[in-house]
């Protein structure tokens, strides 16, 4: 049982939740929805207990265990996976153990096999994973111990797509009670039964039963009978307002174009009658039932420009092979991207998709092979670390390094993407993971870009913010080279799979049924 009972939390002026509520039972398997910065994660860290609440309380079962896997984890202490397992399994045993059990060890290395970690010994040092790596490492010690609670907060970032596929079977077979934020849309509906939303504009949570798409459906319902009851509102705000106006224009006209008394009388009554249409329009005005004008919440307009000209020939390489001494990452590989064509580089982790991208973008040098981009091809390239992004830079003079803008031009620019004048005039390192993609997605456009070569573009947008950027992609007229692990968000804008494996690409059509 997890009851979490009307907790509230702010950050000096800033209340970031109110009077949350909410209850779930043995076995229930959840997701936590809202915006960036409606909450989600500080509600999450105040439930795990390493955050303290202003008010209100968090209740769970006597002896019931929380297992936290926070977006992005801090440093396990210690010095080799077998010691993080240790660590893990030392937490729920009622004895300190020196060395993991042989079940302990075939389970653990089982999970590490299962997130494509199998390629790792147990005594490997924590120091020599990359984060993708350490991230998964955790969430398997996280596994490992079986808690009562799960708590995971995007989990699936790292996720490549079979071990997304296999760690869906495992939260659907899991006991115990799951609330996790994720937005893979795709994830959700094969996960969880119940949603739980917060706004940021709203007091409390939101419950909805059924998938994430039903919630969806159902919010884009409520949106179309909110703005069918608007419209009608204003047709009758526009009908009290003209009769007010004919009758207080007729009480006019009649005193002024008589001085009979029995006229002017007449038209006396006639204002009197004009001046309680007034009263009956002002109150319904101020009207508690009177609703605005329903507005798209967490939305970023993303606009590609047109390339000017388009070559043919996109892409041409041959004999292209890379790896790290003995490692090599592929070999050999042929490659042939065409005006138009958009991709999905796809494999298991640490299979070398992002090494392949960077060899392409000329940021790694390849160990032999050679390619070419057509002479027109105006490259837009997003890294999956953010590392292309100047910490020390405002967002400001992030975007104005690439496109001539004034302040003005630049703000309103900005404010497309979801980032206010505060945060424009941040340094970039003090932004969060979601809004320096936004930024990044910002700088592609403002470079008019005729070919996009993503790495991870949509790890820390929300779910609505992924659409909003399908639909741009879907009407962009270049080309495109993406590595992404949400299935619906491939499915929807490319048209051909590179599958990287056994250092080899194989070539393939998305499956239309991840939408």
């Amino acid at each position: 049982m997890l009851q979490i009972n009307r907790v509230s939390k702010g950050f000096g002026q800033i209340q970031v939740l109110q009077d949350i509520t909410l209850t779930l039972s043995q076995g229930e398997h959840a997701a936590l929805v809202g915006s960036n910065g409606s909450g989600k994660t500080t509600l999450f860290e105040i439930v795990a207990g390493n955050l303290e609440a202003d008010n209100g309380s968090v209740v769970t079962g006597s002896n019931e265990l929380i297992g936290y896997l926070p977006q992005n984890p801090s440093a396990i202490p210690a010095g080799t996976i077998a010691e993080a397992m240790l660590l893990a399994v030392n937490q729920i045993n009622p004895y300190l153990s020196a060395e993991l059990s042989p079940r302990d060890e075939a389970e653990a290395l089982k999970l590490l096999a299962n997130l494509e970690l199998g390629y790792l010994g147990l005594d490997t040092t924590l120091a020599a994973l990359s984060g993708g790596e350490g991230t998964r490492v955790q969430l398997a010690s996280l596994l490992l111990q079986r808690p009562e609670i799960l708590l995971l907060d995007e989990p699936t970032n790292h996720l490549d797509i079979p071990s997304l596929e296999w760690f869906e079977t495992f939260i659907n077979a899991y006991p115990g009670i799951v609330l996790l934020i994720s937005h893979d849309r795709l994830f959700l509906d094969r996960t969880v039964t119940t949603i739980y939303e917060l706004d940021e504009e709203r007091e409390g949570i939101r419950k909805f039963v059924g998938t994430y798409s039903e919630y969806a459906q159902q919010l884009a319902q409520e949106k179309r009978k909110a703005y069918e009851t608007w419209k009608d509102q204003e047709a009758e705000i526009k009908r009290l307002r003209g009769d007010w106006h004919r009758t207080a224009e007729q009480a006019r006209v009649s005193e002024r174009n008589t001085k009979d008394s029995t006229m002017r009388r007449y038209a006396k009554k006639v204002a009197k009658k004009g001046t309680a249409k007034k009263k009956r329009l002002e109150r319904y005005l101020d009207s508690p039932e009177r609703i605005e004008k329903p507005m798209d919440k967490w939305r970023i307009d993303i606009n590609f420009a047109d390339p000017v000209h388009q070559s043919q020939q996109i892409l041409a390489a041959q004999g292209l092979s890379f790896g790290y001494d003995d490692n090599l990452l592929f070999e050999n590989l042929d490659l042939h991207i065409a005006a138009g064509q958009r991709l999905a580089l796809v494999g298991a982790n640490g299979s070398g998709k992002s090494t392949l991208l960077k060899v392409l973008m000329g940021l790694i040098e390849a160990n032999s092979g050679t390619f070419r981009w057509g002479s027109s091809v105006v490259l837009g390239y997003m890294p999956q670390k953010q590392e292309d992004l100047d910490p020390n830079l405002t967002p400001i003079e992030q975007i104005q390094a690439v496109k001539g803008m004034n302040l003005s031009e630049v703000y309103h620019f900005l404010h497309y993407f979801l980032l206010d004048e505060d945060h424009a005039n941040l340094p970039t390192s003090a932004l969060s993971y979601g809004q320096r993609a936004r930024l990044l997605l910002a700088r592609l456009v403002a470079q008019g870009v005729s070919f996009l070569v993503l790495d991870e573009p949509v790890n820390h947008l929300d779910i609505p913010s992924r659409e909003q950027f399908a639909k741009a992609l879907e009407a962009f007229n270049g080309g495109m080279l993406l590595v992404a692990h949400d299935r619906a968000f491939i499915a929807r804008t490319c048209d051909t799979l590179w599958e990287l494996n056994s250092k080899s690409i194989r070539v393939d059509v998305p499956d239309k049924g991840w939408l």
